[in-house]
Formats: structure tokens, C-alpha cells, sequence
């Protein structure tokens, strides 16, 4: 008894044995698995750097002083809101002109050989087409017959102007009766012409050929602008009164911004307008535009009222019908974070930037949001604290050093 029981431990013993090895190999090979995956990561950056390391620059007194570094407390001030609205670029009235046929006529190609698309900018005086005057009723009637008088008429005075040479030739005339002979050939001529040109124009021939013996009317840009609309093509004949094509003028442009009139109470109508081009960065590019007197329109299905303010276009940035974004300076004052305009700096992104003293000598780049602009201060939303000392003169010879454009 006492040996079976001792040959069934044995059993259970090497039993027990197996399974305990058999769970250590399958345990180590687990491991060494996950090792090994994470021993392979994705991906390995090697020496990384913080932006907070690249953005930091530590001055000499020296260099702080030929750089003329100023250093200015980020405060709590008292200024305007802004209220963001849409609004549309338009012409200042009065400078958006239409250009009609004072007569009834067919519409041929500037001298240049072409006409300009709509969209080309034009100089004042600028041709931009021609009229091919038509000729009275009664002319259109005996074209041809008048062309057989007219060469009649040529060829009489041909044969006159021969015999005047052969006279002259003799001294049987005067020179002064010679050149009016000449001078009545010369008319003879032009007539000729003047009435072959008419028949074939009246026939469908090449108008540029017969406009260069009939009367054209010259049809100019009477300002500097944009062609808006061409609406007649070349060949079309039309009445008098036509509309012939548009011209805007884009210096200055007007921006119209329609408020809700429940908003107009609190916007300060005097205070300039802050413009700002849509797809483009608020903090980066902006412009201001000054309050103007417009036509008093309201649209009643939306409750608003129109706006106008005028903004220079000396580089022709905007267009006509272009929609931008427009920020209204309010009468009731805000308490904001606010900094000199001057310690702004703006990188090649659009991306807004101020230097901030974290040290003696030491400066640290940081990142803000403008909210918007009012006189010589810039409203920030983010990025600074109350108290922070930011430089507002030699900002950009910081980061000229920075980035290693600087001395």
C-alpha cells in the first residue's frame, strides 16, 4: 500500500514537473517577444529640442544697448470691443461708368488690333474700341452709283492734272494753277476711296479694311480703373445709346457692411474700420478704412442697416464684389490685455510674435493672438499674462539674431 502510494507521488511529482516547465518556456517566450516589439518603435527622433530651447536669446549689455532694446508691461487697459462682421467691396459711386454709342454704328477693334478683356486694367484716355459710323439712309441707297461718279471725277481730273504737267512743262501755266489742279486730284482720290470703303462695308466685307477710309469714333477709358463688362463684341452693329462696356475706377474703393440695426447703437460710428482680406491671417494683414457717407439703404428681410467706409487701393488689392472681413470698433470700453502695436512681429506664416523678458538679458519668443487693433494698441486674446515684460523697440533685431539675419 505504502508503495503504491509512493509510486503515485512519483508519478504526479514528474507530472507536476512537465507543466511547470512547459509554462516557464511559454512565459519567456512571451517576454521576449514584447521586448522585441518594443525594442522596434515606428519611429526614432534623434537630439530634439524644444521650441521653448530655439526661442530663447540671451543679449550682452552691449548688444542690448546698440540694439536699443525698450522693454514695456503688459497691462490692463480700458478699450474699445470690436464686433466681427462681413462686408463687400464696391466702387465709390459716381466712378463706376458706362460707356455708351452716341451713335448708331458697328463696333470695331482698337487700333491695337484687339480689344481688351473685361477684367484688364485701364489707363484714362486708354482706347478700348472703335465705332464704324453709319452713313445716312439715303447714301446707303446709291453707294454704287456713287462710286461710278466718284471715279468719273478721278479720271477727269487725272487727265486734267496730265495736261497741267505737260503745260507747266512749257511754261503755258503758273505753278500756283499747277498745285490746285494737284490739290483737286488729291480730293478726287479720297472721294474714290471714301466711296469704295462704303460699298464694301455696306456689302459685308472686311470692316477693318473699310474703316480705314470711313470716319471711326474713338471710344476711351475715361478714368484710371478695371474694365467690369465689355457687352458688345466686335462686328456687332448697334443703335444709338447702346451700353458699349464699363469701366470701375479702384482708387479708392468703398466697403460696405451691412449691421443689424439692434448693433448700431453700440458700434462708434467716427472710429476708423479695421479690413481684413478672408483667407488671409487677422493678425497679419489688415487695413484701415475711414467712415463715409454713404446712401442710407436698410434691408428689411435681415433687419440691417448699410455702413460704408472708404479704404485705399493704391495697389489694387481689392476688387469689386470682393467680400471681406470687418471688425467695428464699439463705444463701451473693455478691459483687455493690451501692447504696443510696435512688439508685434509677424513670421513668413502669418503667425503673430512678441519677445518677453524672462531674465536679465535673457528673451524668450512667445506666440500671441491679436483680437484686434485699436490706435496704437493691439488687443490680445492669448498668449501673454498680466505683467509681462515684452520688448517694444529692437523686436525685430532680436529676431533677426535669432534666425541669424542680424549683427
Amino acid at each position: 500500500m505504502c508503495r503504491e502510494y509512493k509510486n503515485m507521488m512519483d508519478r504526479f511529482n514528474k507530472f507536476f514537473l512537465i507543466i511547470f516547465s512547459s509554462l516557464m518556456v511559454f512565459y519567456s517566450c512571451g517576454r521576449n517577444h514584447g521586448a522585441a516589439e518594443e525594442s522596434q518603435k515606428p519611429a526614432k527622433v534623434e537630439k530634439a529640442v524644444q521650441e521653448s530651447a530655439l526661442s530663447t536669446v540671451t543679449l550682452s549689455p552691449r548688444a542690448e544697448e546698440r540694439l536699443g532694446i525698450e522693454i514695456s508691461l503688459v497691462e490692463s487697459r480700458s478699450l474699445p470691443g470690436s464686433l466681427e462682421l462681413g462686408g463687400e467691396i464696391i466702387s465709390v459711386p459716381g466712378s463706376d461708368i458706362r460707356i455708351s454709342a452716341p451713335v448708331a454704328g458697328t463696333v470695331l477693334n482698337s487700333k491695337s488690333g484687339k480689344a481688351p478683356p473685361a477684367g484688364k486694367y485701364v489707363k484714362r484716355g486708354e482706347e478700348i474700341l472703335r465705332l464704324l459710323i453709319l452713313p445716312p439712309e439715303k447714301e446707303l441707297l446709291g453707294a454704287r452709283e456713287e462710286v461710278v461718279v466718284r471715279q468719273e471725277e478721278l479720271e477727269v481730273a487725272q487727265a486734267k492734272a496730265d495736261r497741267a504737267k505737260q503745260l507747266l512743262a512749257s511754261k503755258a501755266i503758273s505753278e500756283k494753277a499747277f498745285e490746285e489742279i494737284q490739290a483737286e486730284l488729291t480730293r478726287a482720290k479720297a472721294s474714290l476711296n471714301a466711296a469704295t470703303a462704303r460699298l464694301s462695308f455696306l456689302s459685308g466685307e472686311d470692316l477693318e479694311a473699310a474703316a480705314g477710309n470711313l470716319s471711326t469714333l474713338a471710344l476711351e477709358s475715361p478714368v484710371d480703373g478695371v474694365l467690369q463688362r465689355m457687352f458688345v463684341a466686335p462686328g456687332q452693329t448697334v443703335p444709338p445709346s447702346a451700353v458699349l462696356f464699363e469701366v470701375a475706377s479702384l482708387e479708392p474703393v468703398w466697403v460696405r457692411v451691412p449691421v443689424y440695426v439692434g448693433d448700431l447703437a453700440k458700434i462708434d460710428l467716427e472710429k476708423d474700420a479695421t479690413i481684413i482680406p478672408l483667407g488671409t491671417d487677422q493678425n497679419s494683414t489688415f487695413f484701415q478704412a475711414t467712415p463715409v457717407q454713404g446712401p442710407p439703404l436698410s434691408d428689411a428681410s435681415s433687419a440691417s442697416a448699410d455702413l460704408y467706409f472708404e479704404i485705399a487701393n493704391s495697389e489694387r488689392l481689392f476688387r469689386i464684389g470682393q467680400k471681406v472681413r470687418v471688425s467695428l470698433l464699439q463705444k463701451a470700453p473693455e478691459e483687455s490685455l493690451a501692447i504696443p502695436v510696435s512688439a508685434i512681429l509677424y513670421d513668413i506664416n502669418g503667425g503673430s510674435w512678441v519677445y518677453v523678458r524672462i531674465a536679465s538679458h535673457v528673451y524668450s519668443r512667445c506666440r500671441v493672438e491679436v483680437s484686434h487693433v485699436v490706435n496704437d494698441y493691439a488687443v490680445l486674446t492669448r498668449g501673454l499674462n498680466s505683467g509681462d515684460e515684452v520688448v517694444v523697440a529692437g523686436a525685430a533685431e532680436i529676431f533677426g539674431t535669432e534666425f541669424g539675419v542680424g549683427k
